[in-house]
C-alpha cells in the first residue's frame, strides 16, 4: 500500500538530510570529482625558486650593455646555475631556476653574440630594449602563493584545476569526501536488453542510462543486478549490497506484482519517503536499511527519471558532502505550463534564450520529450503564466554541472590517517 506523499520541496529536503560519508584519503588523481575534507595550502613558496619567464639571457647590472657569456651548453630547465659575477651572463631557457646574482633576463630576440678572439663570446642588448629593468622577464619565488597560504577550503569540489593545484603545492594524498557506491538493482521479467521486443515485453531503458546519470551525479557504480519480480531475490539483492546507495527500478507502487515495498517490510527498512505529490514519478519512495539507502524509482522510463532527479539528485549530493544539497535553478516561463490538480508536474523541457519551454511526448512511459530535454520544470498546481518563475531540475547527466569524473580502482576502504 503506497500511504500519503510527501509534499515535493519536502521530499527533497528528506533526500538532501543525509550526513556525508566519513572522509578517506584518495591519490590526487581519484579525488578528483570529490569534496574536499581538510583545506589546501601551499607545502612551499610557489614558485619556490626564481626562475626566466622567456628564453635568453640572465644578465648582471650593466653601465653598457655588454656582457661576458659564459658558456654552459644547451641550457635546461631543471639546472641550476653557479652565481653570476660581476659583467657575466648565461644562457637560460623559460621555467630554468636563474642563479644568484641575475638582474635580468634578456630575451633571445633583444640579444645577439659577438665572438671576439680576445675577449671571446660576448653578449649585447639591443638598443632601447626594455629588458634591462631590474626584474624585468623573472619570476620571482612565491610570487603566486607562499608556504602556507590557502589554496583550496574544505567543503570545495576537487576540480581537475585543483587536483593540479594541489600536486603543484607538494600534495601527493588528499581527505576528501568519497563518493557513494551504488548498486542499480533492475526488476521486471519482461524487460529484454536487446531487440525488438515481443508483446508483452518491453525494452530496458534503465540499465543503459541508469548508470551513465548517476555516474554524473559524482556516485560510483558498485554492480548492476538483474531480478525477476521476486520478492525474495530483491530481499537478497539489497541485504548483501556493498553500496552506500541501492537504486531498484520498478516494483514500487501497491498491486500484487509490486514487490519492493513487502521486500523493505521484511527487512525492517525505515521508509523515509512513502511517495511524493508529483507526476510523474509519483511512487517513488525512499528508505533506510541501516547504513544504506535504498531509492525506488517507478518502472515507468520517465517516471523513473524524474524521481531519480527529484530524489536521487540530493541524496547523492548529500551523501558527496556538496552543498547545497537541494539544488536547482529558476528560470522564466516562455509559455503557459499546465500544472496539475495537486502536487507538481515534473515537465520535461529546454531552455531557450533563458526562457523554459516545455516538450512534447511527456507522459510517464515516453522517451522522447526526455531525449532533447535540459531540465525538468516543476510546474505547480494551477499552471504557471508565460514571464512566471519556474523551478528547473537538470536532467541528471546532461550537463558538466554534476561532477562525475571517472574514478580509479583505488580501494574504498582507506581511512584518514
Amino acid at each position: 500500500m503506497v500511504n500519503s506523499p510527501s509534499p515535493f520541496a519536502e521530499a527533497r529536503r528528506i533526500a538532501g538530510s543525509a550526513e556525508a560519508l566519513p572522509p578517506v584519503r584518495r591519490s590526487l588523481a581519484a579525488s578528483i570529482g570529490c569534496v574536499l575534507s581538510e583545506p589546501i595550502t601551499a607545502q612551499l613558496n610557489i614558485p619556490h625558486a626564481a626562475s626566466s619567464a622567456m628564453d635568453g639571457w640572465a644578465v648582471t647590472p650593466a653601465d653598457h650593455p655588454q656582457w661576458r657569456l659564459r658558456s654552459n651548453g644547451a641550457q635546461r630547465p631543471g639546472v641550476v646555475l653557479k652565481p653570476l659575477a660581476a659583467g657575466e651572463a648565461v644562457e637560460v631557457v623559460t621555467g630554468s631556476p636563474v642563479p644568484a646574482g641575475t638582474y635580468s633576463v634578456l630575451r633571445t630576440e633583444h640579444g645577439h653574440i659577438e665572438h671576439s678572439a680576445v675577449h671571446g663570446q660576448q653578449l649585447r642588448a639591443d638598443p632601447g630594449t626594455p629588458d634591462l629593468e631590474q626584474g624585468r622577464n623573472i619570476r620571482p619565488e612565491a610570487c603566486e602563493a607562499q608556504a602556507g597560504q590557502l589554496l583550496c577550503e574544505p567543503s570545495q569540489v576537487l576540480t581537475p584545476a585543483r587536483a593540479a593545484t594541489a600536486a603543484v603545492a607538494g600534495y601527493d594524498r588528499l581527505a576528501v569526501t568519497p563518493p557513494p557506491r551504488v548498486r542499480l538493482v533492475l526488476t521486471g521479467g519482461e524487460v529484454i536488453t536487446s531487440g525488438v521486443p515481443a508483446p508483452g515485453q518491453v525494452r530496458d531503458v534503465f540499465g543503459l542510462a541508469l548508470p551513465a546519470m548517476v555516474s554524473a551525479m559524482g556516485a560510483e557504480i558498485e554492480d548492476v543486478r538483474r531480478t525477476d519480480d521476486d520478492a525474495a531475490a530483491l530481499i537478497e539483492l539489497i541485504d548483501s549490497a556493498p553500496a552506500e546507495v541501492i537504486i531498484t527500478t520498478g516494483g514500487t507502487a501497491g498491486s500484487p506484482a509490486d514487490v519492493l515495498r513487502p521486500a523493505l517490510t521484511h527487512l525492517g527498512a525505515e521508509i523515509l519517503i512513502d511517495s511524493v505529490s508529483m507526476r510523474p514519478g509519483h511512487p517513488a519512495l525512499l528508505a533506510r536499511q541501516g547504513s544504506t539507502f535504498v531509492l525506488g524509482l517507478p518502472g515507468n522510463p520517465l517516471a523513473g527519471f524524474a524521481a531519480l532527479a527529484v530524489l536521487g539528485d540530493p541524496l547523492i549530493r548529500a551523501l558527496r558532502g556538496v552543498t547545497p544539497a537541494v539544488n536547482s535553478r529558476t528560470v522564466m516561463a516562455g509559455s503557459a505550463l499546465q500544472g496539475p490538480r495537486a502536487g507538481v508536474r515534473l515537465l520535461p523541457a529546454q531552455i531557450r534564450e533563458e526562457t523554459v519551454e516545455p516538450l512534447p511526448h511527456t507522459n510517464a512511459h515516453m522517451m522522447r520529450g526526455l531525449a532533447d530535454a535540459e531540465v525538468f520544470a516543476v510546474v505547480p498546481a494551477g499552471g504557471l503564466a508565460p514571464g512566471e518563475a519556474v523551478e528547473c531540475l537538470e536532467v541528471p547527466g546532461v550537463s558538466n554541472l554534476a561532477v562525475g569524473w571517472p574514478r580509479s580502482s583505488e580501494d574504498h576502504s582507506s581511512g584518514v590517517s
